[in-house]
C-alpha cells in the first residue's frame, strides 16, 4: 500500500487510541503522544502496563474490524522507569 493511503487508513486508529486517553502526557509542555508511525512501523507510548494493555486491545479491534495483521515477531515491549514490585 502506498504511503497516503496507508495514513488515511491508519487514522482511523489514530483517532481511536487518542480518544481513548491512554498515552502519554507531558503536562510541563502540554503535549500528548500515543503512538507514532513511521512507514509501516508504529510505536505505542502508555503511561501504565494497564494503559498498553487497553490500547492493544483497541489495535486488535481495529485490526479485526480492518484486516490488519501485525507480525508479532518483529514486535518489542519496552519499559523505562522504576518498578514498583519486586519479582
Amino acid at each position: 500500500m502506498s504511503p497516503v493511503p496507508f495514513a488515511i487508513y491508519m487514522d482511523v486508529l489514530i483517532i481511536r487510541l487518542k480518544e481513548s486517553g491512554y498515552g502519554c502526557q507531558l503536562q510541563s509542555v502540554g503535549l500528548y503522544f500515543d503512538c507514532l508511525l513511521y512507514a509501516d512501523d508504529i510505536m505505542l507510548l502508555s503511561h501504565s502496563l494497564g494503559a498498553m494493555r487497553y490500547m492493544l486491545m483497541i489495535y486488535d479491534d481495529f485490526a479485526d474490524k480492518y484486516g490488519v495483521k501485525f507480525n508479532s515477531n518483529k514486535s518489542v515491549a519496552m519499559r523505562i522507569g522504576h518498578s514498583i514490585t519486586n519479582v
